[in-house]
């Protein structure tokens, strides 16, 4: 149960189904049993091979997608706070690093019409520069919505402010106290 905009990191060894629990949460797979209940409210899921934008549209044309109301100028001042400033902006979001690629997407998603209340990221900082992930904190220390976050890198999730920890392991999800999390 997620209640409100808590901060909570999904830990396990890799391979126990972290990916999978997040695809599941989101709407992408359908449970092998039991059930799962999302309330009303937009969810949005980053995974790790960062799909969510159309590789051939600019990543103006994409963030436009995202949030069409928005008047010009504010969207290029939000894409400028993304560190996408003048020709940047018009880029096919294909040509990106993957650090880019993931500003250009937390960018759409975090300023999208209407905002998500449930971030999914998964394993957000894998292949990502020092500035990349400095960004993303930074992002992600400004969003008022809930967040789940899979990742390894202990230092990442104290700087975003996780409140709470679920494992994952042998089948089994259940609450811990952060020094099990190792």
């Amino acid at each position: 149960m997620i209640r409100g905009p808590e901060r909570i990191a999904l830990t396990g060894a890799n391979g126990v189904g972290k990916s999978t629990l997040l695809r599941l949460v989101n709407g992408d797979l359908d449970p092998a049993g039991g059930e799962i209940r999302r309330a009303d409210g937009r969810i949005a899921y980053l995974s790790q091979r960062l799909d969510l934008l159309d590789l051939d549209r600019t990543v103006a044309e994409n963030f436009t997608a995202y949030a069409p109301n928005l008047p010009d100028a504010k969207r290029m001042n939000l894409l400028a706070r993304f560190l996408f400033r003048g020709a940047r902006v018009n880029l096919p979001v294909g040509v990106l690093s993957g650090g880019e690629r993931l500003r250009a997407t937390l960018a759409c998603v975090l300023c999208a019409e209407p905002a998500p209340q449930l971030l999914l990221l998964d394993e957000p900082t894998n292949n990502l520069d020092l500035v990349s992930v400095a960004q993303l904190e930074s992002a992600l220390s400004a969003y008022q919505g809930a967040f789940v976050v899979v990742s390894h890198d202990e230092r990442f999730l104290a700087e975003i402010g996780v409140q709470r920890w679920l494992r994952l392991a042998d089948g089994q999800l259940r609450e811990i106290s952060a020094p099990e999390r190792g």
